[in-house]
């Protein structure tokens, strides 16, 4: 679908599990279900794939990592959540038999001449040196040698000059590890004004490498969810809609990768009674497999099902364990900061298709007075999803329905009209 002389619509294809199903959003599952029921999935599915994380053992049949115990890290991750909520004991399985992982990970020759290069890596190696101490397992040697690299400012990864997500990275690694922050580097909360998240990024336009950074400068600063956001509450609060909107964005195009880390970041600014919070955890029930992964964006059944033995466990591995250990870190920090109550769920958000919120914006435009709060809920996320397919009939009647339900002077509402008639003017 495209205006004459306009952008062709371009619509990526949607996954089953973002598509409407026949259950009324009253009878979703419960969030704090869901979120139960994804962190046993992701724990069972992590212990019996623990192999795979070994850097050789993945190397053998998926490319080889920049940072080769990369997913190591994001595991060691979870654990030190887990551990920080008691709700993995200190003796279980899947947390010593990860950490042999790690230590022998840090053992080999590769990872000291990797740590010593100081290159756009370094801040990792010193992130495993510190997951490991943090958890039991410390690695002298190592950590001296860190700290002498930090002090000498190798790598230069402290100075202004460099991408501020990367320093909010570096800054919050150290805090956590306890290493001596270099003097040039500022504290995490000055480095977070100075982030996308912090400077009102435009929704309209965000891509989804922007929307990734924004999750992670959240994780960071929030520490996953163990401390408060800085700064003003008007800042929090409009930082709040920024994230509902791309929950609902992702939910609507099925990415499950970053609907589980936005879950965490609603949970992290305290909206988790959200109606569209308790859907994502609905959403994710419901998409994740039996034996209890969730997949990627990249994740392909019929590319699975022509594989057998080794071949098929590393792609189901490769193609799953990210979103599986985002799901749980998400789910982690719920239980750990407890939920809202069950919140009044209004009209189904509809999934990013042009005939599906073709639907929506019909029935909105006829919305009694009483809910039309309910449905303006979702026009925001449709304007975007409309823009960033470039699709303009359908983007036009999306803004019809925003003037019937009382949202034509909302700024996103203008800034999309505005966006309209620059591409038909």
């Amino acid at each position: 679908m495209s205006a004459a002389g306009g952008p062709v619509a371009c619509w990526a294809p949607v996954p089953a599990h973002a598509r409407p199903v026949g259950t009324p959003p009253a009878e979703e599952a419960d969030a704090a279900e869901a979120a139960a029921g994804a962190l046993s999935g992701a724990l069972g599915w992590l212990d019996t794939h623990l192999e795979w994380f070994a850097p050789h053992r993945w190397e053998r049949f998926l490319p080889r990592r920049p940072f080769r115990p990369g997913p190591l890290l994001e595991l060691l991750g979870l654990i030190r959540l887990l551990d920080r909520s008691g709700h993995l004991p200190k003796h279980a399985p899947l947390r010593s038999r990860a950490l042999d992982l790690a230590e022998r990970a840090a053992a080999d020759p590769d990872f000291t001449r990797g740590l010593c290069r100081a290159d756009e890596l370094f801040p990792y190696h010193l992130n495993l040196i510190a997951l490991l101490e943090l958890l039991g397992r410390p690695q002298p040697a190592l950590r001296a040698r860190g700290e002498a690299l930090l002090a000498a400012g190798a790598g230069a990864h402290a100075r202004p000059y460099k991408p501020v997500l990367g320093r909010i990275e570096l800054r919050y690694f150290l805090d956590r590890g306890g290493f001596p922050a270099p003097a040039p580097l500022p504290d995490l909360g000055t480095l977070f004004r100075e982030s996308l998240p912090a400077l009102r990024p435009d929704v309209l336009h965000l891509t989804e490498s922007e929307t990734y950074a924004l999750t992670h400068a959240l994780f960071y600063v929030t520490d996953f969810g163990g401390r408060d956001l800085p700064g003003r509450p008007e800042e929090a609060a409009r930082l709040r809609e920024t994230v509902r909107v791309l929950l609902a964005v992702h939910l609507a195009r099925g990415s499950l990768d970053l609907v589980a880390e936005l879950l965490l970041c609603t949970q992290a600014l305290g909206i988790s009674a959200a109606p569209l919070v308790r859907y994502g955890w609905s959403v994710l029930a419901r998409a994740r497999r039996p034996d209890g992964a969730l997949p990627s964006p990249v994740h392909r059944p019929e590319v699975l099902a022509t594989l057998t033995g080794d071949k098929a466990a590393a792609y189901l591995f490769g193609t799953c364990y990210h979103t599986t250990l985002a799901a749980g870190l998400a789910a982690a920090v719920r239980i750990e900061r407890g939920g809202g109550g069950r919140a009044d769920c209004g009209p189904q958000l509809p999934c990013a298709a042009p005939e599906e919120i073709l639907r929506w914006a019909r029935e909105a435009a006829q919305a009694p007075p009483s809910a039309r709060e309910a449905w303006a809920a979702h026009v925001v996320p449709l304007l975007v999803l409309c823009v960033q397919a470039r699709d303009l009939p359908v983007l036009t009647e999306v803004l019809r329905a925003a003037e019937a339900l009382g949202q034509g002077d909302a700024p996103v509402v203008r800034s999309a009209a505005a966006y309209v008639s620059a591409q038909t003017g």
